[in-house]
């Protein structure tokens, strides 16, 4: 499966925009081409044709199921020809969606975020996974062995506002540590330049995510310093999100889609074998390490919206001064119309 990448800066937002504008070129996962959609059910819908922004895609596992239903014809049955385009963050994968791509998978915080700061439309439609998976790394032979021995030391996390800023914050917080004094929180962008960061020395300790943190502690190149899931119990690490117009104009589109999503969840739990051969090729890993990553967060997986998550990452978004918590109205943010709502 093709997969562009943005880096966004400026230039990266106007190309954006002007292909959203124009159209691209999109991925033949669909078979038969009729362009549009007509938000209707039943056998004789059209073929919806568009991009879907997904965070870190080819980086993190919670993103698995794209290469999974596509590779397994899902896409196609469900009358969907979709190309995904990898974004460095939540933030930048939230802003994507901003410039005309209609649904997207974004970290769960960006996306509460970047309602409160305007985008009033974005709605929170089903979850993705449901399991806080970040990782910190430190080199195999770092003298690092414990949180409180990175006084004076630099962590290496994705994009402003990302959850691992808020975890290398909240982390540090809770061991005495004051980052901007004494640990410097450095924003690098995905897990390969985070430990690229951390290899090259700019860094001490790099935010990571199966599978490429399995992928690092099996060849002996990095230990795990710590885990977030140790720290907080309900985090929908990302979600599935869309714009109340697009719900308004095709939420038949988003009910296929989220089949076809659910369909590679229940593959990566019955078949694993057979799921990890597709992404292990799709992101060129190993097939038993890309086996490991799918069986260790398979039970994460899953569309049900965990509300106690959802209001732990609001939590988060108030204590990094993102967002006013106290000035959230979940009920008009998160739609019950596609999953379950738990909690």
């Amino acid at each position: 499966m093709n997969v562009t990448n943005y880096q966004m800066g400026r230039r990266g937002f106007l190309v954006m925009a002007s292909r959203a504008a124009g159209g691209a070129a999109m991925l033949g996962l669909a078979g038969a081409c009729s362009g549009g959609s007509d938000g209707s059910g039943g056998g004789g819908k059209d073929v919806y044709q568009g991009e879907v922004a997904v965070a870190h895609l080819k980086a993190i596992v919670g993103a698995a199921p794209f290469h999974i239903a596509a590779a397994l014809g899902y896409y196609k049955e469900a009358n969907l020809e979709l190309e995904p385009v990898s974004f460095p963050g939540g933030t930048e994968t939230i802003r994507g969606m901003a410039t005309g791509m209609d649904f997207g998978m974004p970290a769960t915080l960006p996306g509460l975020i970047a309602v409160q700061k305007g985008q009033k439309d974005l709605r929170l439609i089903a979850g993705a996974f449901n399991k806080p998976a970040v990782v910190f790394l430190v080199p195999a032979d770092s003298k690092i062995r414990e949180i409180s021995d990175l006084a004076n030391k630099k962590i290496a996390v994705s994009q402003p506002g990302s959850i691992t800023t808020y975890f290398a914050n909240r982390i540090t917080k809770e061991q005495g540590l004051e980052p901007g004094k004494n640990v410097q929180i450095l924003n690098v962008g995905g897990p390969p330049d985070a430990w690229t960061a951390a290899k090259q020395g700019v860094a001490d300790v790099a935010w990571s995510n199966p599978p490429l943190s399995d992928k690092l502690v099996a060849d002996g190149e990095a230990r795990i310093l710590f885990e977030t899931s140790d720290f907080v119990d309900h985090w929908p690490d990302v979600s599935y999100w869309t714009t109340q117009s697009f719900i308004d104009e095709s939420g038949d589109v988003l009910k296929r889609w989220l089949k076809a999503q659910e369909q590679a969840m229940e593959t990566i739990k019955s078949d694993v074998d057979k799921a990890a051969e597709i992404y292990a090729k799709a992101v060129e890993l190993d097939q038993e390490v890309a086996k490991t990553s799918l069986q260790n967060a398979a039970e994460a997986f899953d569309l049900s919206i965990d509300m106690a998550g959802v209001e732990e990452n609001l939590k988060a978004g108030g204590e990094m001064g993102q967002l006013d918590p106290n000035d959230f109205d979940l009920d008009k943010i998160v739609s019950a119309d596609f999953a379950s709502v738990k909690g």
